[in-house]
């Protein structure tokens, strides 16, 4: 019976040194730019493009240095207030609420404005479904600077601006 490959002195031997490429094959496409990458490059490309090892970080944004978010500020008929923020959730449920948030990001904007109404709208007929009498819905712009991770705060002070104010009229 013949012995395994990776049993034999020479087996192991060729899997040393492909593992040694390999790994020095990363390292090299993970140095920062410089003369020396270039000339190790010339030597481990062959290997990186066959074997994929060609991905890089740069796919991945950059950090966010503000968190946004819009909120509805709705005003009822009895002077009490409430405000609406958009859908959210943690696990499977932040799936199904991912359309929010990319619904935030168009609303959001300046260039969002034909969208204003609707939600507007939207907001003041979900009050009125749970029993609410709505006079006024505004829509308001919520932001912080993002700061890095570590110790202190996640985020600098909230500001707020409002975009745009509906005022409600009987039902609609």
């Amino acid at each position: 019976m013949q012995a395994r490959l990776e049993r034999s002195t020479l087996g192991q031997a060729v899997i040393s040194l492909l593992v040694v490429a390999v790994v020095g094959a990363i390292l090299v496409i993970n140095m920062p730019d410089s003369q020396l990458k270039r000339d190790l490059g010339r030597v481990t490309t062959p290997l990186v493009n066959a074997t994929g090892l060609d991905q890089n970080w740069g796919i991945f944004a950059a950090p966010r240095t503000i968190s946004a978010y819009v909120d509805a500020h709705v005003r009822f008929s009895n002077g009490t207030t409430s405000v609406v923020k958009l859908p959210t959730g943690s696990g499977i449920a932040a799936y199904a609420n991912y359309r929010w948030q990319k619904y935030e990001e168009v609303l959001r904007p300046d260039d969002g404005k034909p969208y204003w109404n609707a939600y507007a709208q939207y907001v003041a007929n979900g009050a009125r479904k749970s029993g609410k009498q709505p006079v006024q819905v505004s829509l308001v712009r919520r932001w912080a600077e993002t700061r890095p991770p570590g110790p202190g705060p996640a985020h600098g002070p909230w500001q707020e601006y409002t975009f745009y104010v509906l005022n409600v009229t009987g039902t609609q």
